[in-house]
């Protein structure tokens, strides 16, 4: 691999944990007890919720859930658009007009920002 490309790579894991940092940070300080442990319950579910049923039927399933899922969700959503992979149209619509390998790195993208922000939640909220 290029340098230059290495370098990418790393800037962009740099950005994805800063994100993530920030995204927990802020819900958590912002939250009442209960849903911070309802925060930290559903991120670390995340990644076996999307491996099992796949990233649409995650997403849907987050979005008819609502309150902190629906939290979590407007992070992905925020995340996507910040490093460059989606515009502003709504995260579910946007997701299902994808092709198959656009679908396929932005569920690599997202099962990366969920593992930064399982980690965050962990030491962000109490056990």
């Amino acid at each position: 691999m290029a340098n230059n490309e290495t370098n990418v790579i790393r800037d962009m894991a740099k950005m994805r944990a800063e994100f993530a940092y920030a995204a927990v940070r802020n819900f958590v300080n912002g939250a009442n007890e209960q849903n911070r442990k309802e925060y930290k319950s559903y991120v670390k579910k995340l990644p076996a919720l999307i491996q099992t049923n796949g990233l649409s039927a995650t997403l849907a399933f987050m979005f008819s859930k609502g309150g902190t899922y629906k939290s979590i969700y407007n992070q992905m959503n925020s995340w996507l658009q910040e490093c460059g992979l989606k515009s502003d149209e709504e995260l579910m619509e946007w997701i299902l007009g994808r092709d198959s390998a656009q679908y396929r790195r932005v569920t690599s993208e997202i099962m990366a920002l969920v593992n930064w922000m399982r980690r965050f939640a962990d030491g962000m909220v109490g056990k």
